[in-house]
């Protein structure tokens, strides 16, 4: 992070109590020096048990683990990300924020092209594009919601717009609204509906465009991808969606833009698109941040739409949600029930009617075979194996998908288990592949986590320093630590070394998994003064160290059962009193 961002983030910090912004939005209670409680506004209780740390400047429920900063909260509070949440707190506490060099950004420049490109749109709907729109039962709010228009016939009309306001054509081809071949200009949209695509902040960042005539392809021309503008990573209709997504607790996620709009004028506001053929890591990282716990996915009846919707399901983040499958009768979108006189009722009884995950699972990997036979048996498993392997010990989806297994092929649960574990089986390593479990001490659960525990605590001291010697901090923990590839403070070690920033860094662990545990620590971590952060912190160390000595005083021992060779048991044997010496000088440090 920039030298002088940092001071920024520190001073905005220092201008604006934590306390002040959670009080806007929570009514809070004295618990303690220095601490306020209340009721958690990111979940339903009738108990507090969310808390705020004047002194340390963080927040957390320990109901359902959200929190974290000024920033943090703001951003979970309104649904934002954490430059607009910076932003709107520079702005309030007077910090200006670093400007790089010159007159403004290239990003804002950017983003000024595509407001003027959305102007020329806009004021260009009517007549055949309007009429179009009409038919396809659009009416005039929902055109101005979602900011519809029409790019004209002409070669080169937006690039004379643009210029009229001081835009030049490179920069427009940049942005992604222009053509470039062989040294001129064209309009890169001409004769279309367009439909602008915003980012989370609710910036126009590209657009889509559909032809009006059936010979004119491709049917939607999509702006290239830019610095702005990356298809994974956005929602169609995300910002206008976010509030009825938080507060009905689900989203329904579709493929076609018209889908989106038609939804939102039947009353389903919490519907958004892909931007692309099946749903996203990061796309389904927006939805998570909105509060989403159940996804509906309305994808199209076809071999396309079927396999969009099992990619979707395979995401490993998908497992966070209650996934269901949205089947439409007659193989129709959700846009075409806008012209029926029922389209409403029609959709709501599909969500009513939509397949679990498992039951969808099944279904697309049963269909066209027969059950009775052996080899189709076989071809169902093979289909359904990949999740029916899970890394998750309670894994809610796997242990129903295994019991429909067990109904519908009727087997026993026992062959089943038997073909898992057979599937489990990893095929022998090569000799150079090293076992780095081994390394981990990952044998042992109990020194596991007793080094997640003593690591977090690490992690906490490094958490309470001012952002500008965060960094510094953070390399003098690792040139006393040496902490082994695979561990979470390695991990972090890796995230402070390129310079997200506190802040950033847990968001990073929140997205992981350790968030919540982490700010446990962070709460429940006694407070003092910056001076004795160095005792504090080689105490905290030398534990660390010991649990590592542990771990590798554990495959030590391993190794010595395993081993009948006479030289290799007298160097183990040394190794072993070396590593118990060892882990008593670290015991001194701590007791003293």
């Amino acid at each position: 992070m920039d030298a002088q961002l940092a001071q920024a983030i520190e001073l905005i910090r220092s201008r604006m109590s934590i306390r002040e912004l959670v009080g806007r939005y929570v009514a809070l209670k004295p618990s303690g020096k220095g601490s306020w409680k209340g009721l958690c506004p990111f979940h339903q209780e009738k108990t507090p048990s969310f808390q705020v740390s004047e002194d340390k400047g963080l927040c957390y429920c320990f109901g359902c683990k959200s929190g974290g900063d000024i920033f943090a909260f703001l951003q979970k509070i309104e649904g934002i990300e954490f430059w607009e949440a910076l932003e709107r707190l520079a702005q309030e506490t007077g910090v200006e924020l670093p400007q790089p060099k010159g007159r403004s950004s290239p990003r804002k420049e950017v983003l000024q092209i595509l407001e003027l490109t959305q102007s020329y749109f806009r004021a260009n709907l009517s007549g055949l594009a309007e009429r179009y729109l009409q038919e396809r039962g659009l009416g005039s709010a929902s055109i101005e919601r979602f900011g519809l228009g029409y790019a004209p016939k002409s070669w080169d009309g937006l690039i004379k717009y643009l210029q009229g306001h001081g835009v030049d054509p490179q920069e427009a081809a940049e942005a992604g609204v222009l053509v470039e071949r062989e040294g001129r200009y064209f309009d890169r949209f001409r004769h279309r509906v367009t439909f602008p695509i915003l980012d989370p902040l609710g910036r126009i960042v590209a657009f889509t465009a559909r032809a009006l005539e059936k010979d004119d392809n491709p049917k939607y021309l999509n702006s290239p991808e830019t610095a702005l503008f990356k298809k994974n990573q956005l929602l169609y209709g995300y910002p206008q969606a976010r509030s009825a997504i938080r507060e009905r607790g689900r989203a329904v996620v579709v493929e076609g833009l018209f889908d989106v709009i038609a939804l939102h004028q039947m009353g389903f506001t919490e519907a958004v698109a892909v931007l692309g053929s099946s749903l996203s890591g990061e796309q389904a990282h927006l939805l998570r941040r909105a509060d989403a716990a159940e996804l509906y996915l309305a994808f199209d009846a076809d071999e396309a739409g079927r396999r969009a919707t099992l990619q979707s399901l395979n995401l490993e983040i998908a497992r966070g949600f209650v996934v269901y499958a949205v089947l439409l009768e007659d193989g129709k979108d959700p846009g075409d029930l806008l012209l029926l006189p029922d389209g409403k009722e029609r959709f709501e009884a599909a969500l009513q009617a939509a397949l679990p995950e498992v039951e969808y699972r099944f279904e697309a990997a049963a269909a066209g075979l027969d059950l009775r036979r052996p080899e189709h048996k076989q071809k169902i498993l093979e289909a359904l194996r990949p999740r029916l392997i899970s890394s998750e010990p309670f894994d809610p989806v796997v242990e129903k998908l295994k019991a429909k297994v067990i109904s519908a092929l009727e087997l026993s649960p026992r062959a089943l288990e038997d073909y898992l574990a057979r599937a489990r089986s990893p095929k022998r390593a090569a000799p150079s592949a090293p076992d780095r479990t081994l390394g981990l001490g990952l044998a042992r659960p109990d020194l596991t986590e007793k080094r997640l525990l003593r690591e977090l605590d690490v992690i906490a001291l490094l958490y309470s320093v001012p952002e500008e010697e965060f960094l510094h901090w953070a390399l003098y923990v690792e040139d006393h630590t040496w902490p082994p590839e695979g561990s979470l403070l390695a991990e972090f070690m890796q995230a402070a070394r390129s310079k997200q920033g506190k802040s950033r860094i847990l968001k990073h662990f929140e997205q992981r998994g350790e968030g919540a545990r982490l700010m446990d620590v962070l709460m429940k971590s006694p407070s003092f003064e910056h001076q004795n952060l160095e005792t504090h912190l080689n105490v905290a160390l030398a534990r660390v160290r010991e649990v590592y000595y542990e771990m590798r005083l554990d495959k030590l021992k391993a190794q010595l059962k395993s081993t009948s060779d006479l030289n290799e048991i007298r160097a183990l044997t040394k190794e072993i009193q070396e590593v118990l010496q060892a882990i008593e000088a670290e015991r001194r440090v701590y007791k003293r």
